[in-house]
C-alpha cells in the first residue's frame, strides 16, 4: 500500500542507513501546520502524520509497546526523549502477529528515524534505562529474556535473564524481573541490571494467576511501592528491598481487586463467599499499607480516564459518597455518582458509576446524554452540560474529549467548549479515528490510531 503524502514541506536530501537489522532514516525538511478542513477558529492544526505503512512492513498497523508484539491489543506509543517509541505489527487473524518491528518517530517532524526488527515481545517498559528501551521476551519463546533498544539508533541487544520470566519494568534506574510458576502461585521476583537481573536481590512474591490472564505489562514500580495485581488479587511490595507490604486474596478474603486512586489507594469489591451468586455486596478502599479506610454497601464502581487530584485534600470517590483520602471519613454523597440505566434489548438493567475524570477539585460525571462538573471538596455543581463528553487527556484545566468522530477541547472549570475537529476531516481517507492519546502540553498533542501517529499543534 503506497503511503499517505506527508503533510508537510519536504527537502530532498534523504540518507539510508542499514546496520545490524536496523533501519535508520535521516530526512532534512521543515514542517508546516496545516488547518483542518471545518476546525473550529481556535484549533489546533496538524503538524505532522507519520503512517504504519512507513515501516516498510506490508499489511501493518501500530501496536502498544506496553502490551507488546506478540497479538494487537491496540494502538499506542512511548514518549521519551524527544522521541516517540511504537510497534509496527503484522497481523495474522486468531494468530500471533506475523512480523513486528519497533519504529522511532522524531517528535518535532514525525519522521521515522529508525525501524528495529521486534517480533515475540511480551511487553516494554515505559520507564527507559540508560538511554535505551527494554523490553521482554517470554519464557515460552525462543529466546526468553530482555531485550533493549536503542533510543537514538533503534540498535537492538538481547539480555538472557530468568528462563520462566513473564514480566519486567524498569523504575528507581534498576530492571525488576517476575518469573516462576504464575499459576501455582510459585513466584520469584527480581532487582537488577540488564547485564545481571539479579544483581540487588530475589525474593518470593505472593501472586498467582491463569496464565490467559493480562499479566506481562501489570508490574508496577514506584519509588517506594510496587504492585503487581492479577487473578483478582492485590499485591503490594516495598521497591527497594522487595519485602511483602500486604496482599488480599480474592477467595479467602471474599474481595475482587478493581483499581488503584492516587495516592496509592486500592478499591475492591467484595461479594459473599457463602452465597452461590457472584453478586458484588459492596466496595472497600484500603490504604496504601493495606488497613481498610472506608466502605460502601454500593456495587456501583468509578473507572477514571484521568485520576489527577490537587492533593491529599481531594477526597475519592465509594459508589455514591466520597471519603476524606486521608483519614476515611465521609465527607460528601450525592444521588448524581450514580446512574440507573434501564435495560434493552442487548443489556439488563445496570447501575453505573458516573465519575470519569479528576482534574484538581474538579470531578467530570458523565451521563448517557449530558456531562456535569462538581467540586470534589463539596459535592457542589459547578456546570451542566447536554453533550455526554469522553475525556481521553488533560491540559492544565483543559481536557481532550472523543466523542462522535469529534476531538473536542473543554474548559473544566466552566464547561465551555474550545475548539473542536473532526477526525475525517484531520486525514481524510484515514481508516480509523486517532482517538488514542499519546502525550503532550501547552496546546500540542499527539494522537494515534490503528494507522496513523500525528501530531496537532496551534496554528502561528
Amino acid at each position: 500500500m503506497k503511503p499517505r503524502t506527508r503533510l508537510m514541506i519536504a527537502g530532498a536530501v534523504a540518507v539510508l542507513t542499514v546496520s545490524a537489522a536496523t533501519v535508520t532514516l535521516t530526512q532534512d525538511r521543515t514542517v508546516t501546520t496545516k488547518r483542518i478542513t471545518d476546525a473550529t477558529a481556535d484549533a489546533p492544526g496538524l503538524a505532522w502524520a507519520a503512517e504504519a505503512s512507513e515501516s516498510g512492513l506490508e499489511g501493518a498497523t501500530f501496536a502498544d509497546p506496553r502490551t507488546g508484539s506478540e497479538y494487537s491489543w491496540g494502538a499506542g506509543a512511548i514518549d521519551v526523549e524527544d522521541m516517540f517509541l511504537t510497534l509496527a505489527v503484522v497481523p495474522d487473524g486468531d494468530s500471533p502477529n506475523s512480523d513486528a518491528v519497533m519504529v522511532g518517530i522524531e517528535a518535532d517532524t514525525g519522521d521515522v528515524k529508525w525501524t528495529s526488527p521486534a517480533r515475540d515481545l511480551a511487553s516494554c517498559a515505559d520507564t527507559p534505562l540508560d538511554g535505551q528501551l527494554v523490553c521482554h521476551t517470554p519464557s515460552y519463546g525462543e529466546a526468553p529474556g530482555l531485550v533493549t533498544f536503542d533510543i537514538e539508533t533503534g540498535e537492538s541487544r538481547h539480555f538472557d535473564s530468568a528462563p520462566g520470566i513473564f514480566a519486567a519494568t524498569v523504575a528507581n534506574d534498576r530492571v525488576y524481573v517476575a518469573e516462576g510458576d504464575l499459576e501455582g502461585g510459585e513466584v520469584q521476583l527480581h532487582r537488577g541490571t540488564l547485564d545481571d537481573y539479579d544483581a540487588d536481590w530475589s525474593v518470593p512474591l505472593d501472586v498467582s494467576a491463569g496464565w490467559e490472564d493480562q499479566y506481562a505489562d501489570r508490574l508496577t514500580i514506584g519509588s517506594e511501592l510496587g504492585h503487581f495485581d492479577l487473578g483478582g488479587s492485590f499485591t503490594t511490595f516495598d521497591a527497594a528491598t522487595g519485602a511483602p507490604v500486604w496482599s488480599s486474596d480474592v477467595l479467602g478474603d471474599c474481595l475482587i481487586a478493581e483499581y488503584r486512586t492516587s495516592g496509592d489507594i486500592a478499591i475492591g469489591s467484595t461479594y459473599d463467599c457463602d452465597s452461590r451468586s457472584s453478586d458484588v455486596t459492596g466496595t472497600i478502599a484500603f490504604t496504601r499499607t493495606g488497613d481498610p479506610l472506608a466502605t460502601s454497601s454500593s456495587a456501583t464502581e468509578h473507572y477514571l480516564s484521568i485520576d489527577e487530584p490537587t492533593d491529599s485534600s481531594i477526597p475519592f470517590v465509594l459508589g455514591d459518597t466520597a471519603f476524606d483520602r486521608v483519614s476515611g471519613e465521609q465527607r460528601w454523597r450525592s444521588d448524581r455518582l450514580v446512574f440507573d440505566r434501564p435495560a434493552d434489548e442487548w443489556n439488563e438493567a445496570r447501575t453505573l458509576g458516573t465519575l470519569q475524570a479528576v482534574v484538581g477539585n474538579v470531578g467530570l460525571l458523565r451521563f448517557d446524554q449530558s456531562t456535569t462538573a462538581i467540586d470534589l471538596r463539596s459535592g457542589r455543581e459547578l456546570w451542566h452540560s447536554d453533550r455526554s463528553w469522553s475525556v481521553i487527556a488533560r491540559d492544565g484545566d483543559t481536557v481532550l474529549t472523543s466523542t462522535g468522530g469529534i476531538l473536542a477541547a473543554v474548559d473544566v472549570r466552566t464547561g465551555e467548549e474550545l475548539w473542536s475537529a473532526e477526525y475525517d476531516k484531520m486525514l481524510p481517507g484515514s481508516s480509523s479515528s486517532m482517538d488514542t492519546y499519546v502525550g503532550g502540553r501547552d496546546g500540542r498533542y499527539v494522537l494515534q490510531s490503528s494507522s496513523t501517529l500525528a501530531q496537532l499543534k496551534p496554528l502561528p
